[in-house]
């Protein structure tokens, strides 16, 4: 009795799983954690705090804000959002980071909102980086006490787990950051059509294999 070979069954498992892993990014829109603000519902998170659930603050102060805030700005998804200045004008700006469950050579997309304000000066512009790749956003929107800009980067895998960080780029007084998400890129219609193929030939083989037998 002829066995399958090895790599042929390594393939398929490989094939299989570019369609149906999913990335795990936690908390996109920053609503969990100990938000324990000292006054104007506001948390200033120096580099290091992990008291957003699953993301780490890098670089400098982020603030983090809540529903009662006092700035004229609201929330894109949720009640609570990130400011990258920490509410100061000018540099250095803040950041967040967060490793998620990637597989090698999937392709994946990172969304996210950038907000931008009229009282806090423009334009607001952030730096994405998901592991080698690293590509800056700049609002384009005017006219607005707060008003939030939907933007995504593409990428794909190069380890078995990728970090995803946002760091302040350009703002004066205001970067917002909001609804963060990682989801997975379809593999497109013609290596479908390859791998359909391949997996018929092997079934063909099995087929013949068994009759041989």
């Amino acid at each position: 009795m002829k066995t399958v070979p090895t790599k042929l069954i390594l393939f398929l498992l490989f094939f299989t799983g570019l369609q149906t892993t999913h990335a795990s990014l936690v908390n996109g829109s920053f609503e969990l954690g100990n938000f324990v603000p000292p006054d104007r519902d506001t948390m200033n998170l120096p580099p290091g705090a992990t008291d957003i659930t699953g993301w780490e603050v890098h670089t400098d102060l982020t603030a983090w804000i809540g529903p009662g805030n006092p700035w004229s700005l609201a929330a894109s998804d949720g009640d609570y959002f990130l400011d990258l200045t920490d509410y100061t004008l000018g540099p250095p700006f803040g950041g967040i980071s967060q490793a998620v469950d990637t597989i090698v050579g999937q392709p994946y997309e990172v969304s996210f909102d950038l907000g931008s304000s009229d009282i806090w000066g423009r334009p607001s512009a952030v730096e994405v980086s998901a592991g080698s790749n690293s590509q800056i956003f700049t609002g384009s929107l005017t006219g607005g006490d707060s008003d939030w800009e939907p933007f995504s980067m593409s990428f794909t895998a190069e380890e078995l787990s990728t970090t995803i960080s946002f760091l302040g780029h350009t703002g004066a007084g205001y970067i917002g950051l909001d609804n963060v998400s990682v989801s997975v890129v379809p593999i497109p219609a013609s290596i479908w059509l390859f791998g359909s193929a391949f997996m018929f030939l092997f079934g063909s083989q099995i087929r013949k294999s068994n009759k041989q037998t």
